[in-house]
C-alpha cells in the first residue's frame, strides 16, 4: 500500500467492498492492456523481452500511475454499481443497439420457463425422482407474474423479488429497503457478504469482457496471440455463471431476513403487532399502500402507543 499511502488513502479507507467489487476488476483491465501495449501491441506481436524493456523504463512512474487509475476509476465507477448489474440482469432499452439481443434473449428465456411448465405438468406421470426435484427448482428461477428478461441473471433476482414476502401480502422492493435498517449487525454482515460475492462476480464479468473486446484489438493482426482474449471471453462465461449462483443464494438470503425479522420493522414503526396471520395480511396491504403513497387506506394503521411513562423523579 505504499503507492496508495502517497496518494493519501490508507487501508482504512479501502473497504473490502472497494477493494474486491470495484478496484479489482478495474485493475485486471488496465494490467493487462498496459501490459499488451508495453509488450509491443498492436504494432508488434508482444514479447517479454520489450515487455521488460517498457517496465524497466516506466519503473515507479508507471506503476504510481497504474495504481491511481485504478483507484480513481474503481471510485468512479462505485455509484454504478447497481446499473452493472440491471444491464446483465437485461433491463435494456425497447431502441437501439440490445433491442434485437433483448428480444431474442426473452424469446430464448420464455422458451424454457414453457418447457419447464409442461415438464412440471408432466410429474404426476413421471417416475424419476431426479426429475421431479429438479423441474420445480428451475422453475423457481423464473417469475411467475411479471415478463421474462433476457437474462437467467436478471430472472433469478426478478423471481426473488417476486417471490420473497409474497406470502405475507408484502412488496420485497418496497420492504426491503425498511427492513434494512433494524436488522441486527450480525445479519447486516451476512446480508453483505452475500450481496458483495453478486457485485464482485457481476463486475469481474464485465471486466473480463471489456479486457477481452480490448485484448482482440490489439491482437487482431497477430492470430496466435488471439488465444489471449478468447482465455478472458471464457473467463467472463465462468463470472457470469457465478453471478448466476450467486444471485441463488443472495434471492435464498433475501427471502429467509424477510421470513424471519418482517415483524421486527412492524415493532420498530410502533405498529400494533398482528394477533394472527390473517391480521398480518391486513396491515402489510395498509403499509404497501403508504409506501407506495397511494391511498386512501382501506382502514387505519394502529399503532402501539408502548409501555406507560413512569412517574417523575
Amino acid at each position: 500500500m505504499s503507492h496508495l499511502g502517497s496518494l493519501g488513502f490508507t487501508d482504512a479507507d479501502l473497504t473490502p467492498r472497494l477493494k474486491f467489487v470495484n478496484i479489482l476488476p478495474t485493475a485486471v483491465f488496465l494490467m493487462v492492456t498496459g501490459a499488451l501495449g508495453l509488450s509491443g501491441a498492436p504494432a508488434h506481436a508482444p514479447t517479454l523481452t520489450v515487455l521488460i524493456e517498457n517496465a524497466k523504463h516506466a519503473s515507479w512512474p508507471a506503476a504510481l500511475g497504474l495504481t491511481s487509475a485504478a483507484l480513481v476509476t474503481g471510485l468512479l465507477l462505485q455509484p454504478l454499481e447497481l446499473a452493472s448489474i440491471r444491464f446483465l440482469e437485461g433491463y435494456w432499452r425497447t431502441s437501439g443497439p440490445l433491442r434485437g439481443l433483448g428480444e431474442r434473449g426473452r424469446w430464448i428465456q420464455q422458451r424454457r420457463k414453457d418447457r419447464l411448465v409442461w415438464l412440471d405438468e408432466q410429474l404426476g406421470h413421471s417416475a424419476h425422482k431426479e426429475l421431479v426435484e429438479h423441474v420445480p427448482r428451475e422453475l423457481a428461477a423464473f417469475p411467475d407474474k411479471q415478463q421474462v428478461l433476457p437474462t437467467a441473471l436478471g430472472n433469478r433476482l426478478r423471481a426473488a423479488e417476486e417471490k420473497a414476502g409474497a406470502v405475507y401480502s408484502l412488496d420485497a422492493t418496497l420492504t426491503w429497503p425498511r427492513l434494512y435498517f433494524v436488522l441486527p449487525p450480525d445479519v447486516l454482515r451476512f446480508v453483505s457478504q452475500s450481496r458483495n460475492e453478486l457485485d464482485t462476480a457481476v463486475r469481474l464479468c464485465l471486466s473480463f469482457a471489456l479486457t477481452s473486446l480490448a485484448g482482440a484489438v490489439l491482437l487482431l493482426r497477430h492470430p496466435v496471440w488471439l488465444a489471449l482474449p478468447a482465455g478472458f471471453a471464457l473467463l467472463c462465461a465462468l463470472a457470469y455463471r457465478t453471478a448466476v449462483h450467486a444471485a441463488q443464494a443472495y434471492g435464498v438470503t433475501f427471502t429467509s431476513v424477510i421470513d424471519v425479522y418482517r415483524l421486527r420493522l412492524l415493532k420498530e414503526m410502533s405498529v400494533r403487532m398482528p394477533a394472527d396471520s390473517d391480521e398480518e395480511l391486513g396491515i402489510n396491504d395498509n403499509l404497501r399502500l403508504l409506501w407506495e403513497r397511494e391511498g386512501p387506506l382501506e382502514e387505519p394503521v394502529r399503532y402501539d402507543p408502548g409501555p406507560p411513562a413512569g412517574p417523575a423523579a
